[in-house]
């Protein structure tokens, strides 16, 4: 090869390098710069070498591009660990609300899949439709649903009507089935069985006093015109009066339960009067709430706010009877009565006034947390998911002065606290082994919460303020048994749990341990607590044997104090709770003496004995019977038992000279209804308590 071969060879590929350089110059130098030439990259570029020229380059500040890849680099950790967090968040949110699932790749897009196929493209379409309320009058509303057929034939009749533009046909709505409701008639024979205007008045005066506590019943001037009206001879009724016509009968049944409070207990005695094992005023009562029960199938019919307000009264009467079976019956109906006038369902204020939106939201919430609570406490399936209410919770409206607002907004919330305990049980007595340490620290936060927002609440004078000679006494006392009975529901059922775990310490961890020890805990110190509460009642103003918050509040107590009895053993602190939560729960028995109840005492008190050496005498407290005649309680009794008294087989009921059947001569078909109460034990059926009665922890528990 030849040497000029040679050197062309070289000279090319002296060439391809330089302009490889040309190309990989990224940055010009200030020689070149300066001359407007361009740079052949360096250093020293090709062009300044070639020259012979001096030839240096000025350093550049990264460029944003560059900046934003080294920032990348530098928080690539960080940004990793939160991503990590992210999803671990993400995966317990899923295994939350759809179980224990697998999350792998593909299981993700199957249920993204069906998430698109419900929600996914579908969702652009225009099918959300509305609620629908209607009044037909002030307490008379007509509710349809979303997707609902009324619904769907409204839209089908505004189509017609648009495409027509034309004025549209008169429609004949059928708002309730009144054609199946009774006569009038009904109305007169129900009033006919009011007792004397002074007895009646005095029970609604009871109503108010003892059974009011921390639930909106009615407006007490509402009560008291009706009362007017039913004792004046000119009045007229119509059909629709049928429902208020019963929220009374029902609310002096349950001031004839409530009566006994009234008592002068410290007056002299006149005259002892034997009584029967079941009260003469009890039997009254009984009298009056049968009158109502016969109104019920019209009050269905009604269909009204006043006929969700009935139930919710019968329920009332119901709740010292036969809490999970007759009550909670009552409250099922109240509910549904509410749901069918669009009570759970936020109104607007075009639609009704402020005051009638106040007393249906005022309204719809009692029969919702009392529902809530009854079937909590007795394992019953909740009537209406939390999710389908949107009503506004109550307002301070300057027309209604009672209950308490306060206390009313504060119950509501304990229902709630209540509800979430609930949950959470259920949730982690479902949920997997590997996340039972998940739900066990959601139930120890909702724990903190509760005790949290409590604090909160006002000391002065409402809700949890105790001072005996508070306005409010009674009503915060009340509320602070409600709130001690979500601990007791709290911790009940690792009462025995952590026994067991104890025994066994390879089961569990010991954090799970402590959690659940601390549960138990709070629940045996809430069950002490409880009866400091009812001592206090005792002493002050005495307990009423018609108020299930007090009596299941005494016997929830009981059931804890006897369930640490057997795991720990006797002590002094626990055997005196027992000696008092006897005493008191005695008290509250009074001359009830249903069968179920008596069976409740005894199974306590064997469980007493068995537990100690020596035998606890427990005092029972029975009625005092001594009348004064100058009280209107005297006078209740001397009615009450001048209804009770019968002169003789086959004659007629006695009656006092106030009495509206005073004038009804012997024989007569108007007094078939009284004689009937000479056997009071006829009208009463011990079964419907009887399923109530278990002595089982987790079935027991409170409401007003």
């Amino acid at each position: 090869m030849s040497q000029e071969f040679r050197d062309e060879v070289e000279e090319r590929a002296v060439k391809r390098k330089r302009d490889a350089n040309k190309r990989r110059a990224s940055l010009a130098c200030e020689t070149c710069r300066k001359q407007k030439e361009k740079c052949e990259g360096g250093p020293p570029c090709w062009r300044c070498e070639r020259l012979g020229r001096p030839c240096h380059f000025q350093p550049q500040p990264p460029s944003k591009k560059a900046m934003s890849t080294l920032q990348t680099k530098a928080c690539m950790p960080q940004e990793l660990n939160d991503s990590v967090r992210r999803l671990e968040n993400l995966e317990k949110i899923a295994r939350h609300f759809l179980g224990d699932v697998p999350l792998d790749g593909e299981s993700l897009a199957q249920i993204a899949a069906k998430c698109t196929t419900k929600n996914g493209v579908e969702g652009s379409w225009d099918v959300n439709e509305s609620f629908d309320v209607q009044f037909v009058s002030s307490d008379v509303a007509f509710y349809s649903g979303e997707f609902s057929h009324w619904n769907f034939a409204e839209r089908l009749r505004r189509s017609m009507s648009d495409q027509r533009k034309s004025t549209e046909p008169t429609i004949k709505e059928y708002w309730r089935p009144t054609h199946l409701q009774s006569s009038i008639r009904v109305i007169a024979e129900a009033l006919s069985e009011l007792p004397p205007r002074p007895i009646a008045e005095f029970l609604v005066n009871v109503f108010f006093k003892y059974g009011e506590v921390n639930n909106f019943w009615m407006q007490r001037d509402w009560i008291e015109e009706k009362i007017s009206i039913c004792y004046d001879p000119d009045s007229e009724y119509m059909t629709n009066d049928i429902s208020w016509v019963c929220s009374l009968f029902a609310v002096l049944a349950i001031g004839t339960q409530m009566a006994h409070m009234e008592e002068d207990k410290s007056a002299p005695s006149l005259n002892a009067v034997d009584e029967t094992p079941t009260c003469s005023e009890d039997s009254v009562g009984l009298v009056l709430y049968r009158v109502a029960c016969k109104l019920i199938p019209d009050v269905i019919l009604a269909a009204s706010q006043e006929s969700a307000q009935a139930f919710l009264l019968l329920a009332a009467y119901g709740l010292p009877v036969s809490t999970g079976g007759l009550s909670y019956t009552y409250f099922g109906l109240a509910l549904k009565m509410a749901i069918q006038n669009g009570m759970h369902r936020k109104c607007s204020d075009v639609e009704c006034d402020s005051r009638t939106n106040e007393f249906r939201n005022r309204l719809f919430w009692s029969i919702y947390t009392l529902e809530r609570r009854t079937s909590i406490m007795h394992g019953r399936p909740v009537s209406i998911a939390r999710s389908d209410i949107s009503a506004d919770l109550p307002k301070a409206h300057p027309a209604f002065k009672s209950p308490n607002f306060s206390n009313m907004m504060a119950f509501i919330s304990v229902a709630f606290w209540t509800s979430e305990v609930a949950e959470t049980l259920t949730l982690l007595k479902k949920c997997p082994k590997r996340l039972m340490s998940d739900y066990s620290d959601r139930l120890m936060r909702l724990r903190s919460s509760i005790k949290q927002s409590w604090d909160s609440l006002s000391t002065n004078t409402e809700c949890k303020d105790l001072n005996p000679r508070g306005q409010l006494f009674r009503q915060n006392c009340h509320l602070k048994m409600c709130y001690m009975l979500i601990f007791i529901y709290m911790g009940r059922p690792f009462i025995f749990e952590s026994k067991e775990r104890e025994r066994h310490p390879e089961i569990g961890s010991s954090t799970t341990k402590s959690r659940w020890s601390g549960l138990v805990e709070d629940c045996v110190e809430s069950a002490l607590e409880i009866l400091d509460a009812l001592q206090l009642l005792s002493e002050n103003i005495g307990l009423c044997r018609a108020s299930y918050t007090e009596f299941s509040s005494c016997r929830a107590a009981l059931l804890v104090i006897l369930a640490e009895s057997l795991n720990v053993g006797n002590s002094p602190k626990l055997q005196e709770g027992l000696d008092r939560g006897m005493v008191l729960i005695r008290k509250m028995i009074g001359g009830t003496a249903s069968e179920s109840e008596i069976s409740y005492i005894e199974a306590i008190e064997v469980a007493i004995r068995n537990l100690s050496s020596k035998e606890h005498e427990i005092n029972t407290m029975g009625v005092n019977t001594e009348q004064t005649a100058s009280s209107a309680y005297a006078r209740f009794k001397d009615w009450t038992q001048s209804m009770k008294k019968d002169r003789g087989p086959g004659s007629h009921v006695e009656l006092s000279s106030f009495s509206p059947k005073f004038n009804i001569s012997p024989g007569s078909d108007e007094s078939v209804f009284y004689n009937e109460m000479h056997d009071i034990t006829d009208f009463f059926n011990p079964d419907w308590s009887v399923g109530d009665v278990v002595l089982d922890p987790d079935v027991f528990g409170g409401t007003s």
